[in-house]
């Protein structure tokens, strides 16, 4: 019976495939020059280009690499670029759309997170919004043309306002605000509203253990889902 189980499930599986349309996947979408496609099975598509008169074709396309994971639900749009082994977690939009965005190697931007940028800064510093690598964001989180740096930890329902800083293997604690312009220094533990000094991070106990997580954690779902997504099982 078990033998028979398995043939049934393979023969489904190849049926399943055989339906699907013949058009790009939203992974191989990412990384090309062109628009996604606009067929009607692609209920939702996480990354777009964005409109832009100075960029080459008068779009900007988000680059994402092979082994990012990005959420069904979540929105990429323009001028991102993703690293390797980082996550963008279901329903996060991250915006390219005034300046660029920039998200560093295993970095995990939560759920229901939005990144997005203005178009300049009154202190004359690219507007850019700028993620390092092995960063936590917390779910519900809001950044705008900020800087968080390599090992940083940004708790959950935090607000990171413009020109701010927050610097290497430091932590804003869950539903704190960074105004514009602060800077949070490294290794240091801030929270409030705006954000106050709170104490120091033990330095022999990061956030390694977290990003290891949030990546295995990736990989999982990474298997979980199609290129393209169930919707034309719904054309039958």
């Amino acid at each position: 019976k078990g033998t028979m189980a398995m043939k049934r499930v393979a023969v489904r599986a190849l049926r399943e495939v055989s339906r699907a349309p013949a058009t790009p996947s939203v992974s191989a979408c990412r990384f090309s020059t062109s628009p996604a496609s606009a067929d009607d099975n692609m209920l939702h598509r996480t990354s777009m280009p964005h409109v832009s008169e100075t960029a080459l074709g008068g779009q900007n396309h988000p680059m994402i690499q092979p082994d990012v994971f990005v959420a069904p639900s979540a929105t990429v749009v323009g001028d991102v670029q993703i690293n390797f082994g980082a996550s963008v977690w279901y329903n996060a939009v991250i915006r390219g759309d005034k300046n660029q965005v920039k998200v560093g190697a295993k970095a995990s931007v939560g759920d229901r997170v939005s990144v997005s940028t203005v178009a300049s800064l009154d202190s004359g510093f690219p507007a850019i919004c700028d993620i390092g690598y092995d960063t936590v964001i917390g779910s519900g989180s809001s950044l705008v043309s900020c800087t968080v740096m390599p090992g940083a930890t940004i708790g959950e329902n935090c607000v990171i306002l413009e020109g701010s800083l927050v610097e290497a293997k430091a932590t804003v604690l869950p539903g704190s605000v960074v105004p514009p312009g602060r800077r949070v220094p490294a290794g240091q533990i801030w929270g409030g509203n705006p954000v106050e000094y709170v104490g120091e991070n033990d330095p022999e106990h990061g956030n390694e253990g977290v990003v290891e997580t949030e990546s295995l954690m990736a990989a999982d779902h990474i298997d979980e889902f199609l290129p393209i997504n169930t919707a034309f099982w719904q054309k039958e």
